[in-house]
């Protein structure tokens, strides 16, 4: 979808303390051959529950929102994402966050948006539609927080990377903001869905530790798809979500300044999301970022956001393309860019 009038106007990001990964190969936690393989130089690993971690990034997000007079308070829209355990079983999430960020009579529903891995557009998706939907909405306020601690084994979770601990947010608006948000794209293959779920039986309660890796497995034992399949189909809905978005923004591959993917591995950033464009090469990327703090589930997308802006990578002109995928499986795309002349709100 394209969008006309709106903006990031603030962003936040927490992490937690960035440890280094030749210590879990010393402990026997992770590998040296997987290690290699990776590049994983690093990860973040937090003592926060993330509900606590999306308030510290939510605060920061607010402040820079309201530096730059954006209305935020009981009527801003609000969203949390995560994939996994907030803290406290069968609780709402988001409404202890949005109490602590907006107060707590709030004019609207907090919601949480469950999108695996692919959170942070999911959200800013759904926040940027209802912003153009709505105009007596004042802004849009996302946060995303996940922690992978055990029985989650955050070096062996998914294939080609290691989950970090950390949170993002973002603030939206209309009028004027720090980057501009031109189109947003997403689409799904339902047919590699039981990659995540393989194949097991539906149960009547959760069970610690999901072996995710043997849920691959089993799938790619029985679901009738072979790697060679997974790939190309992941590559084909890549080009595709990425394609439809640049053409939404008129924009072209060639005029990213910055090619912002999930904080994976080395080799599969590689394969999964620069291979699919014969030929490309990224002018600049987060992929070093990514390495020291590790894949932070539904997070990468905002903080690579927040990163770009707290750090001032971005020129004056520049455009940012993000890509986001998650189990299910989702793919999306999103252009960005920071305009030499903003609206006047």
């Amino acid at each position: 979808m394209r969008f006309d009038d709106i903006w990031v106007a603030g962003t936040g990001g927490t992490l937690g303390e960035r440890v280094p990964v030749e210590r879990a190969v010393a402990c026997g936690d992770y590998s040296a051959e997987a290690a290699r393989s990776t590049g994983q130089v690093s990860v973040a690993m937090s003592r926060q529950a993330p509900p606590e971690m999306a308030v510290a990034a939510g605060r920061r997000a607010v402040k820079s929102a309201e530096d730059g007079g954006a209305a935020v308070g009981p009527d801003t829209f609000y969203l949390h994402s995560h994939s996994h355990f907030q803290g406290v079983d069968m609780w709402p999430a988001a409404c202890w966050v949005a109490g602590e960020l907006l107060g707590t009579e709030l004019r609207g529903m907090p919601m949480s948006v469950q999108a695996a891995s692919n959170g942070s557009l999911g959200a800013l998706e759904i926040a940027a539609t209802v912003l153009t939907a709505r105009p007596e909405t004042p802004s849009a306020l996302i946060t995303v927080a996940d922690r992978f601690a055990p029985p989650a084994d955050r070096w062996y979770l998914s294939p080609g990377m290691v989950f970090g601990d950390g949170a993002a947010a973002a603030v939206l608006t209309r009028g004027s903001g720090q980057l501009r948000l031109r189109s947003l794209v997403s689409e799904t293959d339902a047919t590699l869905e039981g990659l995540s779920r393989g194949d097991e039986p539906f149960r009547t309660a959760p069970q610690p530790g999901a072996d995710m890796r043997g849920r691959t497995r089993a799938f790619l034992a029985h679901g009738g798809l072979s790697l060679k399949d997974v790939r190309r189909r992941s590559a084909e809905r890549t080009r595709s979500v990425v394609t439809r978005a640049l053409d939404e923004a008129g924009k072209s591959l060639d005029e990213i300044d910055w090619f912002v993917t999930p904080f994976v591995g080395r080799a599969l950033h590689q394969d999964g999301f620069v291979r699919p464009f014969d030929g490309y090469t990224p002018r600049n990327t987060l992929l070093d970022l990514g390495l020291t703090t590790g894949h932070l589930g539904p997070a990468d997308g905002l903080y690579a956001l927040h990163h770009l802006i707290r750090d001032d990578l971005l020129a004056p002109g520049a455009t940012v393309l993000v890509l986001g995928t998650g189990m299910g499986f989702t793919f999306s795309a999103a252009v960005l860019t920071r305009e030499d002349t903003p609206c006047v709100r």
